[in-house]
């Protein structure tokens, strides 16, 4: 855990969405990214956890590492769509996400991450469940 004015800032563990684009964070600094569609929807993360894992990323899902400084967040990852590297910045607050991202003559953000494997459980199959974007 890292820390925040005397308190532990809980660290990023978790599968997090917005729009298409998913990242799954482990406590390692392990940070998984794909391009899921259609854009899942927040009961997807049962389905979706069972495969994006990084003991066996799939194709179109990134491994990139992450640093976490109390409540700061930043890694980079590689492009899905021929962008090159992906600077990813944000922050991890009182269990909200918030990520900018930024290219070569681009940026997005930032953006509110909805968390995929909250304590709610139950998936339904179906749409919204989402499969890698190929």
């Amino acid at each position: 855990m890292a820390r925040r004015s005397g308190r532990r800032v809980p660290a990023l563990v978790g599968i997090f969405a917005e729009g298409v684009q998913v990242f799954r964070f482990y406590a390692d600094g392990t940070v998984l990214d794909v391009l899921v569609e259609p854009a899942p929807g927040p009961r997807s993360g049962a389905v979706i956890a069972r495969w994006l894992r990084r003991e066996a990323p799939g194709p179109g899902v990134h491994s990139a590492r992450y640093e976490q400084r109390g409540r700061d967040i930043a890694f980079t990852t590689r492009g899905h769509v021929g962008r090159g590297d992906i600077a990813v910045r944000g922050t991890w607050v009182d269990g909200r996400l918030t990520l900018s991202r930024a290219g070569e003559g681009w940026a997005v953000g930032p953006r509110l991450y909805t968390r995929l494997d909250g304590a709610s459980g139950a998936t339904r199959p179906g749409r919204g469940q989402g499969r890698p974007r190929r």
